[in-house]
């Protein structure tokens, strides 16, 4: 079981990235050097532009969180694990505290200091905001629309299969079930995105991208 599976948020900067053309296999690192998403009711996952000396983004110290606006209150982080198994970009910050109680669509901040790449060179503070709880219009429209709809969208739908609407993400393609199953973690849309799947590696996702597809699926049970 993953350490997480949960609810995502991206921080500013999907809307940033190219619209690429269809079955380009490439790697790509966020244009932001920091983007930020809520991972569970426990859990929040932070991703470099770079990847990361793995000690020194395991000291939770580099981190901090807090309601948009309102650093004075923090919230405790208990620890910080690289989960990026492709890149080493991304760090999961589990956040106890909010167990039972984590904030839907309430805007958050995420702060690190000091947190060193893996050239020895510090990326130094960065700060970005997200906002917490996962649905279809935001982030997941955005996500689609930059690395997905060029190859399933009006002007082409490989596959038979589109991901240009809330509607169309339902349907089976060339496939004999639907694409999306709600909570279903083995549904084929959930499937490809991951790291190191066809749809990863031709949409130019991240691991942070990937992320956010699943625990969209699974946590939040694609809703809208």
């Amino acid at each position: 079981m993953r350490r997480v599976a949960a609810a995502l948020v991206v921080a500013s900067g999907l809307a940033a990235l190219p619209a690429w053309g269809c079955h380009t296999a490439r790697m790509i690192a966020p244009p932001p050097p920091l983007r930020a998403a809520s991972v569970a009711p426990f859990a929040v996952e932070v991703e470099f532009a770079e990847a990361l000396d793995k000690t020194s983004a395991e000291d939770a110290a580099h981190y901090s969180l807090y309601p948009a606006g309102n650093p004075g209150a923090p919230a405790a982080i208990a620890s910080a694990t690289v989960v990026d198994t492709v890149y080493g970009r991304a760090v999961q910050l589990v956040v106890p505290g909010w167990l039972g109680a984590s904030p839907d669509s309430a805007d958050f901040e995420v702060a690190t200091s000091g947190v060193m790449a893996t050239d020895g060179v510090s990326t130094g503070s960065r700060r970005t905001r997200f906002r917490t709880g996962l649905n279809y219009t935001q982030p997941l429209a955005d996500l689609f629309a930059v690395h997905c709809n060029s190859c399933h969208g009006s002007k082409q739908s490989s596959g038979s299969y589109r991901t240009d609407s809330f509607a169309a993400l339902f349907g089976a393609g060339t496939s004999p079930t639907a694409n999306l199953i709600p909570g279903d973690p083995r549904c084929l849309l959930a499937v490809k995105t991951k790291p190191r799947n066809s749809m990863f590696s031709q949409g130019g996702l991240s691991y942070l991208d990937s992320d956010i597809i699943l625990n969209w699926i699974v946590n939040y049970s694609a809703r809208p």
